[in-house]
C-alpha cells in the first residue's frame, strides 16, 4: 500500500464526515473534478468544496472502499455509496426525498509533485442512481 492510497483513505473519511476544511488540504489550489453528474469538470479548490459541500445538503452517505489500489501518481478506488435524499437535489421534485440509493462508482486520483490530488474523475453508476430515485437530475 503506498502513501497515496493512505491520503485518498483519509480523503474519502473526511468527505464521508463532511471535515471541509480536512478535506481541502488533499486538493491542490489548482485541482480539478469531474463528475458524471455534472455539466462540466470543477475547477479550484473552493469550488470543489462547495460541489462536495451541496452533496451532503441533499443527501445523507454511507461509503465504503471495496478496493483500493494505487502506483506512481495515481491511485484507484471503487466504492459502495449508500444513503438517503434529504432534500432534492437541483432539478429534481420534492418526490425523491426519503427515497434511499445504493450505487457503486469507481474514483481516480491524481496526484501532483507536492502530494496533493490535482485531479479526480469519478466513474459513478449514475443509471442505478437515477432509477432509484425515479427521476434525472
Amino acid at each position: 500500500m503506498t502513501d497515496r492510497v493512505e491520503i485518498v483513505r483519509r480523503l474519502l473519511d473526511a468527505f464521508y464526515s463532511s471535515r471541509w476544511e480536512e478535506l481541502m488540504d488533499y486538493f491542490a489550489e489548482d485541482a480539478v473534478y469531474i463528475d458524471p453528474l455534472l455539466s462540466e469538470p470543477v475547477r479550484g479548490r473552493r469550488a470543489i468544496r462547495d460541489v462536495m459541500a451541496y452533496c451532503h445538503e441533499w443527501g445523507l452517505y454511507q461509503g465504503e472502499i471495496r478496493n483500493i489500489f494505487g502506483g506512481g501518481d495515481f491511485v484507484a478506488v471503487e466504492q459502495r455509496i449508500r444513503g438517503t435524499v434529504v432534500k432534492p437535489p437541483e432539478g429534481m421534485s420534492e418526490r425523491v426525498v426519503g427515497r434511499s440509493f445504493d450505487f457503486v462508482e469507481a474514483d481516480v486520483f491524481e496526484f501532483g509533485a507536492d502530494g496533493r490530488v490535482v485531479r479526480e474523475s469519478i466513474y459513478a453508476d449514475v443509471f442505478t442512481l437515477v432509477d432509484q430515485l425515479g427521476e434525472r437530475f
